[in-house]
């Protein structure tokens, strides 16, 4: 009777982690590459990068291979246009194939999360609990959908993380672990201080709890996690004039136009406006980004005092088990939180994307929260039954509005109808084409699919050099609206007040794309 008891729970636990799996990836992909509507001006670079590279062997920048972009004058990350570049070369570049990766490891994520949290807490309903609640998450919906270089961090922490803790037992596993840490300092610069106190803090436990392990698979870890980390150091070295550009064919480490060093600051820890920037945004839950959260919060607002809560279980946890001198797993999920809120307290300015790091180790500890809290109370399923009606009406909700208003609502943000615009100007062949300054040039090369090496040749900055380049002109395109140059068409904006000079009257044929229209005499 006990055997198919334990049968009949685990048959159980499998169908809801697949009802789970199956829902996560729904929210992922229902509306996927028109939602959110256009490209986001950094997500466009991100996208003419592996076009570039895909096609010509060098990035906007002229640069073969680099381990960062110089693209807007002061850099990009790279992971998520070399992971892009085989969906580009296959498929072309498009709206999709440059969040192909982004949506690949947003549902990735839901069953590492799972094992990662059963591995810790040996409990499957804590873990179905996770994975629930990162299937439903706004911020994580979001994130799964657009391809913001950066935001491939947090999945690509989580799996370091989870192969690690897997490693502790399994020791082959640690050489996942160091390739996953490793990848995650290409995915977004702020985690080139999380890695590092990460893993200084997961092997200061491992030896403080005297957990046995190979020496050859630890050896194996810090040597592949220092090589793939080796380019950025050299990056470092290049960047403060210690070294020179390093320039190969196969690989490049180049000098930023201007250097952002000093976005992350250790002396802001002492700095009480970090401590109340970073609350605020846990507590509100939203920083005023359209594309970073909504109303609803990047967990539902409800969730919040479940952070709280599941920080102190893990506190608790960690200061019992450490005077009992007992190995707990869950540690590393106390690691993870430390570490990401260490970071983002270093930061000189906070928002949703730059802190990204702290969101799923945020995301566990309301877990962890829920589970105590359904441990507590004797009528277990009712309880569960009560918070999962909560979260469902949220989700719907918040569903509501994401896949109905929310694109009318960033239109503006996102450029709604740039594509359209260069596309139609090319369909016609103007070869002089003047474009209002509200498109950014990124977004222009991307639809307009420029080739690098002209793009090269021919682009004048109005602003060389800087941490923000403006682009004034490149192949047959000039930036700033001027109706008595000589040109074939005109990209205005819809909205702008110079939308009058191009009247019908004056022999204008005007062809509106929601954001943008395009002007010219037949």
């Amino acid at each position: 009777v006990k055997n198919r008891y334990v049968n009949f729970i685990s048959v159980r636990s499998n169908v809801y982690f697949v009802l789970i799996l199956l829902l996560g990836m729904f929210l992922r992909l229902y509306q996927f590459g028109s939602l959110p509507i256009s490209l986001n001006q950094d997500e466009a670079f991100a996208g003419y990068e592996a076009f570039s590279l895909s096609h010509y062997g060098v990035d906007s920048a002229g640069y073969h291979y680099p381990v960062y972009f110089v693209s807007w004058g002061s850099g990009m990350n790279v992971l998520e246009s070399y992971l892009a570049i085989p969906f580009v070369w296959l498929f072309g570049l498009s709206v999709y194939t440059i969040r192909l990766p982004q949506l690949i490891f947003g549902i990735l994520s839901l069953p590492v999360l799972y094992l990662l949290l059963q591995e810790v807490t040996k409990n499957k309903r804590t873990a179905l609990i996770g994975m629930g609640l990162l299937a439903i998450c706004p911020w994580h919906i979001m994130l799964s959908r657009w391809g913001l270089e950066s935001n491939l961090a947090p999945a690509f922490l989580l799996f370091g993380l989870y192969f690690f803790v897997k490693g502790v037992k399994k020791n082959p596993y640690f050489i996942l672990s160091a390739i996953f840490y490793g990848l995650t300092l290409y995915a977004y610069a702020i985690t080139w201080a999380v890695v590092p106190l990460m893993v200084a803090f997961s092997c200061l436990y491992l030896w403080w709890s005297k957990t046995k392990f190979s020496w050859k698979y630890a050896t194996a870890f810090i040597l592949i996690l220092f090589v793939l980390a080796l380019p950025l150091i050299l990056f470092v070295l290049v960047n403060n004039r210690v070294i020179p550009e390093i320039k190969t064919d196969f690989i490049s480490i180049p000098r930023m136009l201007v250097m952002r060093d000093s976005e992350i600051k250790l002396s802001n820890i002492f700095n009480g406006e970090s401590y109340y920037n970073l609350l605020n945004l846990l507590i509100k839950q939203n920083d005023g980004l359209e594309h970073n959260s909504t109303e609803f919060g990047l967990f539902y607002r409800f969730s919040v005092p479940f952070i709280f809560v599941g920080m102190a279980i893990l506190l608790l946890d960690f200061t019992r088990n450490l005077r009992k001198k007992v190995y707990n797993g869950e540690t590393f999920l106390l690691i993870a939180l430390v570490s990401a809120l260490v970071v983002s307290l270093m930061l000189a300015g906070i928002n949703i994307n730059r802190v990204n790091a702290v969101h799923i180790p945020l995301l566990i500890c309301i877990t962890l929260g829920l589970s105590r809290l359904f441990d507590y109370f004797k009528n277990t399923k009712t309880l569960v039954r009560v918070v999962a009606f909560f979260y469902a009406v949220a989700l719907v909700f918040f569903g509501s509005y994401y896949f109905t208003r929310y694109n009318d609502d960033i239109k503006d943000n996102f450029r709604k109808g740039a594509g359209e615009a260069v596309a139609f100007v090319n369909e016609q062949g103007f070869e002089k084409v003047n474009v209002d300054t509200s498109m950014y040039y990124p977004q222009l090369l991307f639809y307009d699919q420029t080739n690098t090496l002209e793009f090269l040749e021919t682009v004048q900055y109005n602003n060389y050099p800087a941490a923000f380049l403006s682009a004034k002109s490149f192949t047959k395109y000039t930036f700033g609206i001027d109706a008595r140059g000589d040109y074939d068409a005109y990209i205005i904006a819809n909205r702008d007040s110079q939308k009058w000079q191009f009247s019908e009257a004056d022999g204008y044929t005007i062809v509106e794309f929601d954001e943008f229209a395009v002007a010219y005499r037949e």
